[in-house]
């Protein structure tokens, strides 16, 4: 756990920001300095959550109740790790209402890339009772937040070469799902997955192994389901996979 924090505040508390020479500055100037979102880690329990959902980088709503780089490293913590229940305050609503900076008051509108990704998860649990943060987590191959992934294509190499690695060695997801065409092109070329596969074989990234699992991003205008994706094959070999590693957690 100490090792996983410690990568969160790094990456939320990232040094490369303000660099003139960065790679990172384009998306870095789509918010001021003087209120800037840090950067997302990730949201859930990332260490135990069976399924992780891989995207491009994470939208921004100067609304949400987020931290900023004034919050204390400990409440940081608590956001990103519990942002969907048990925290020090109730980040989330119902796995998908954000809370605003305005009091205890929640966005009447849901995440519909979260909805989408808790879809996705009821395919592969095969049931409808799935918890956001626990059974999945979510993270990003570029952490700092834009609108319609404005600077990602600069900033995916030096981000995802500093911490993609690292945040999937820590993860206990044995099944990687990667949303969108960034998230593919790092996922392949970080671990030297074949661009036409679908679903990879078995990876070891860190203690585990782990398939990595290729999809439409949520926001595309076409069928993004695993069952209208994948082979029968495929979608098969997932779902066991899932239940394997189940069997071992609770062993």
């Amino acid at each position: 756990m100490a090792a996983t924090n410690d990568l969160l505040l790094e990456i939320a508390r990232c040094q490369n920001l303000n660099s003139k020479d960065s790679p990172c500055r384009t998306i870095a100037q789509t918010q001021s300095e003087e209120d800037r979102q840090v950067p997302e880690p990730w949201s859930g329990d990332l260490e135990n959550a069976p399924i992780l959902f891989l995207s491009s980088n994470p939208s921004i709503s100067m609304s949400e109740k987020y931290p900023r780089s004034s919050w204390s490293d400990d409440k940081i913590i608590d956001f990103f790790s519990h942002r969907f229940g048990g925290g020090l305050e109730g980040w989330t609503k119902d796995g998908k209402y954000t809370l605003l900076e305005e009091g205890s008051v929640y966005r009447s509108k849901g995440v519909r890339y979260w909805a989408s990704a808790r879809r996705r998860a009821i395919e592969l649990f095969e049931k409808d009772d799935v918890h956001p943060g626990i059974d999945y987590a979510f993270s990003e191959i570029v952490h700092c937040k834009s609108h319609k992934e404005m600077g990602v294509k600069e900033a995916m190499p030096k981000c995802t070469g500093r911490y993609l690695k690292k945040i999937v060695a820590c993860s206990g997801a044995r099944i990687i799902v990667c949303f969108g065409r960034f998230a593919a092109d790092a996922v392949h070329q970080t671990f030297g997955i074949p661009d036409d596969v679908k679903v990879s074989e078995s990876v070891q990234v860190g203690s585990r192994l782990r398939i990595f699992t290729f999809m439409p991003h949520p926001n595309a205008r076409m069928v993004r389901s695993f069952v209208g994706c994948l082979s029968v094959s495929e979608f098969d070999w997932l779902k066991s996979w899932l239940r394997e590693s189940k069997l071992e957690l609770s062993e």
